[in-house]
């Protein structure tokens, strides 16, 4: 599965998951814009050092990558990577958007809105715009590939992490919403829950010999192959969410039940059926929510 002719931007790519991301598809053959604002965890202290070593190892190996050092948590930032890519290599056929940071701080950050301003800017907004930016020119490769990063903390919940479980959750929203717009252009739009060594998981036990386990097996280039895949023309799924890591790929996915309807009932009503609402038995995985609403225009009449 090669990428000859392809242009990809990856973002967050001068640590973490990215570094790999962008070797894999550059050794495949892709041209590659390597973006990072090279920032500590809290967004402070930019350098260009990471994705400048980033490139620099993608040229040693004789492949082609540009560094990018723009911020994409802002509008600005974004309108300048995108134009740094055009201006570039004349397309953009991939884009992977890694960029994201994460803030440890209970639930109460909730009431915080400087961090989570700071973290939906980066999370949601940014990544947001930053698709915008880059449709036109997806829709014009007509094989265009949006890779985005989420969270199982954004899907199933995170202890103490509100604020982060909310931005990683709007990334789910939005992938849905964007596979229904990317398909009749041929763009394909997925998520990657991704567990990996980084900065934000280096030591985060009080067990050193957990630590040290999870560094030798959660490694970032376990995730790059997903990554990959979802990035490649073969890729057919779309508005898909899968989990990544350790050698492991899964699928995550939101089911409706059959449910129970009545209508005109009472509270009691719920409880005396919620058995039968909550049954998963015969759950159906709608792929729009026009198609999640279907049970309940099951009696209507068809549309003149």
């Amino acid at each position: 599965m090669r990428f000859d002719g392809k242009v990809a931007v990856v973002t967050g790519a001068g640590r973490g998951l990215g570094p790999e991301q962008a070797l894999l598809l550059a050794r495949r053959g892709a041209r590659v814009i390597v973006n990072d604002l090279g920032s500590a965890i809290d967004g402070t202290m930019p350098s260009q050092q990471p994705a400048n070593e980033v490139v620099w190892s993608i040229r040693a190996e004789g492949f082609i990558a540009e560094p990018d050092f723009n911020d994409v948590s802002t509008p600005a930032g974004i309108r300048a990577l995108v134009d740094h890519a055009i201006a570039t290599f004349g397309a953009i056929d991939v884009l992977v958007c890694n960029a994201g940071t994460i803030v440890y701080g209970g639930t109460p950050d909730l009431l915080d809105a400087a961090t989570f301003d700071r973290l939906h800017d980066l999370m949601v907004s940014g990544v947001g715009l930053l698709v915008g930016a880059a449709w036109p020119h997806l829709a014009r490769s007509g094989e265009g590939r949006v890779i985005l990063m989420s969270s199982a903390g954004g899907v199933f919940g995170i202890p103490a992490n509100a604020t982060y479980g909310a931005a990683k959750g709007g990334v789910i929203g939005m992938l849905r919403c964007l596979a229904i717009d990317g398909e009749p252009l041929g763009i394909k739009v997925n998520a990657v829950c991704p567990l990996a060594i980084s900065r934000l998981f280096e030591g985060f036990s009080d067990n050193q010999a957990f630590n040290d386990w999870f560094a030798a097996n959660a490694r970032p280039e376990y995730v790059a192959p997903l990554v990959g895949y979802l990035a490649h023309r073969d890729c057919q799924p779309t508005g898909r969410v899968f989990n990544s890591g350790m050698g492991h790929v899964a699928e995550i996915f939101t089911g409706l039940t059959q449910g129970w309807k009545q209508q005109g009932h009472a509270i009691e009503d719920i409880r005396d059926h919620f058995s039968e609402i909550a049954d998963r038995a015969g759950y159906a995985v709608p792929a729009t929510a026009l198609e999640s609403t279907g049970l309940l225009f099951a009696d209507a009449p068809l549309a003149g």
